[in-house]
């Protein structure tokens, strides 16, 4: 043990002395370059819609206007206070309460999240495949950087309405339906492919690629150019972003769907039902779902999360309680229950309402997620499949 110890720390002293130690007030050497590759157009323009300094000419004659100065400045801001507020407190309750779900989730399932990447990735940082479905279309990144005299009179005004994108997220946890209707229209923020890459450079992730996803008759993926499509496509479709973590090598995937859930579109039989059946995911998880779950119209994908999910995390908009049958599922209670708002009727739980009074079943929830924004009084449920 000793021989080892001092053969360890002359190997450190020959290193240092072959390479040295940097000098006061020098930095250290830059990290070696980055092993997977980088599409750097769509790279580029997330950094820019981001409020990230960029490297490209075009963009970085952009960067200097008061335009962009100005909306780089206030996402900081309003980052910084998500950072405090939201997502400091759930990246350090995630890895204790769902230890298990995170070391076995390498898919996790989002329905009716949107482009909202974020919450999913901080909830879920190791999984190798995100799925997010939402009505909202794909859309695609602004394509500025050409020409930066002509584009610098339309840059104000698309900064501005992805602000007003984001507003209802940041303040909220969750985006409004005829909000993004409005903000993320064609004529200014042109769908939610921008939001997407927001999220994504926001964590520390590089875009490695972007594709385009169609669902064939059978249930299997088409992918191909993001680039190829002239005619408009119509639900169901999507994309497909290769991406990873910024210092490490691994490449992963976040697919965005558009798409509608309710039975009558996503029947038995149809292109996207087979390709929801064929899915191995391990995790669903659902918030601000607008207690669609609750209706019969959403049966199907209600029997597809209770059948083919090991662990769900959800709030009371999601899988209604009953449904998690106790000889089947093991149940963990976070937060307080508490009606839901005024906007949704009918969706009372009285079971888990009664399951909530029991103090030896609830768990305190350090952050906000959902509709009850106005009192932090939110619910949060995580279910095992035994």
């Amino acid at each position: 043990m000793k021989k080892t110890a001092l053969a360890k720390r002359i190997s450190l002293v020959a290193i240092v002395l072959f390479f040295g130690l940097p000098a006061a007030g020098q930095l250290p050497a830059p990290p070696p370059p980055q092993t997977l590759p980088v599409a750097a157009a769509f790279d580029e323009i997330a950094k820019f819609v981001s409020g990230i300094p960029c490297f490209s000419d075009g963009l970085k004659a952009l960067q200097e206007t008061a335009e962009w100065k100005n909306f780089s400045a206030g996402i900081e801001k309003s980052w910084a206070d998500l950072e405090a507020k939201r997502l400091e407190p759930l990246r350090a309750w995630a890895p204790a309460e769902l230890a298990e779900a995170n070391a076995a989730t390498k898919v996790l399932f989002y329905p009716f999240g949107g482009p909202d990447f974020l919450t999913a990735f901080e909830l879920f940082p190791g999984a190798d495949t995100y799925i997010l479905l939402g009505l909202e279309f794909v859309g695609k990144l602004p394509e500025f950087g050409k020409d930066a005299a002509a584009e610098a009179k339309h840059i104000e005004a698309y900064l501005g309405n992805l602000n007003a994108a984001l507003a209802d997220f940041f303040n909220k946890s969750y985006f409004i339906t005829k909000n993004m209707n409005a903000t993320l229209a064609r004529d200014k923020v042109d769908g939610v492919l921008p939001v997407i890459g927001f999220f994504l450079k926001r964590t520390n992730n590089s875009i490695s690629a972007v594709k385009r996803v169609e669902v064939m008759e059978n249930g299997q993926l088409l992918e191909y150019d993001f680039a190829l499509p002239r005619r408009r496509l119509v639900r169901p479709y999507g994309i497909k972003i290769e991406f990873f973590t910024n210092g490490t090598d691994r490449l992963r995937s976040l697919y965005y769907f558009s798409c509608d859930l309710v039975d009558t579109a996503f029947g038995k039989g149809t292109p996207f039902h087979l390709y929801a059946e064929g899915l191995n995911f391990e995790t669903t998880f659902i918030k601000s779902g607008s207690y669609l779950l609750h209706y019969r119209e959403f049966s199907n994908l209600r029997e597809i999360i209770i059948g083919k999910s090991r662990f769900v995390l959800e709030d009371d908009t999601g899988v209604p309680y009953r449904y998690f049958k106790p000889a089947a599922w093991e149940c963990r209670l976070y937060g307080e229950y508490i009606k839901p708002v005024s906007d949704f009727k009918g969706v009372d739980q009285i079971d888990l309402e009664e399951a909530y009074k029991d103090p030896a079943k609830v768990k305190k929830l350090p952050f906000h997620l959902g509709y009850h924004w106005g009192t932090n009084k939110d619910s949060i449920l995580y279910f095992r499949k035994k």
